[in-house]
């Protein structure tokens, strides 16, 4: 697929009915001496309208190879007690918030109205500022555990029933697919796909948009859905969070737009 332009667009496409249930923004920084079980209840206690969900073990890092490289292993060497992720979230469970060592992440998930970047960006910071309170070290500053590496995803999920019908029907959601002959030789069931494209800014390589679909079950109705992922990574450069996230954002609906059909872009009421 083409790469998603870096020069910035007054207005990007929109759609009044799209199938985002949920978006997540992340940011990798420095890490931290160390977040084990004792960090994790400080940070929790800070966040009094959160419940704790898990702590379970905490991600490895992410790592994106520059093209042409082969992908290489991340991990740290940490000291003491392992370092976890805690995760939290919000009384209505709109919110979810994630933290580690070396990463923070704030999830909107679709409840009565569609997330929003709109919602998610001032989220971030107000996580970052009061996570940062609760260890008394700045998370994201310039000078005290930096960002690193900047996250973006948006989770799809597209219903059948409008523009398209079966599993085997991705073709007329997505229009990097052919769509299959009148007698396929080999019966087809069902069509995942992945792909990513290397993201550049000034010749430089900056990162990766990755994109994910493959037909779905919906577990309470059992109705057929097809679940569509795009990821933007962006490594930061000394930029600050929220320059590299709107970036991050223009990926993804640039991307998202790029990558589906005309047919569903009505589905979705697309008005820009």
């Amino acid at each position: 697929m083409p790469c998603p332009s870096s020069v910035p667009t007054e207005k990007l496409p929109d759609y009044k009915s799209p199938p985002v249930v949920e978006i997540i923004a992340a940011v990798q920084f420095v890490p931290l001496p160390q977040f084990g079980m004792a960090e994790a209840i400080t940070v929790a206690r800070a966040f009094d309208d959160y419940s704790v969900v898990d702590v379970p073990a905490a991600l490895p890092p992410i790592v994106e190879a520059r093209p042409g490289e082969p992908a290489r292993q991340s991990f740290r060497l940490d000291l003491g007690s392992p370092p976890v992720r805690l995760i939290l979230a919000s009384r209505d469970e709109r919110w979810l918030i994630q933290l580690q060592q070396d990463r923070i992440a704030v999830h909107e998930r679709r409840l009565k109205n569609r997330p929003s970047f709109k919602h998610v960006r001032p989220q971030m910071r107000r996580v970052a500022k009061q996570a940062s309170t609760a260890l008394g070290r700045e998370l994201l500053g310039k000078a005290s555990h930096p960002p690193e590496l900047v996250e973006l995803i948006y989770e799809n999920r597209i219903a059948a029933g409008k523009g398209w019908t079966t599993p085997a029907d991705l073709h007329k959601v997505l229009r990097v697919l052919a769509a299959p002959g009148p007698r396929p030789d080999v019966p087809i069931e069902q069509v995942s796909v992945a792909f990513s494209s290397h993201l550049n800014a000034g010749g430089d390589f900056v990162g990766r948009l990755h994109v994910r679909a493959e037909p779905q079950i919906e577990l309470q109705a059992g109705a057929a859905q097809i679940h569509l992922q795009l990821i933007s990574h962006r490594y930061s450069r000394q930029r600050a969070v929220t320059t590299v996230l709107n970036d991050c954002h223009r990926d993804i609906v640039e991307g998202f737009t790029a990558v589906t059909t005309p047919e569903m872009h009505k589905v979705w009421e697309r008005y820009q």
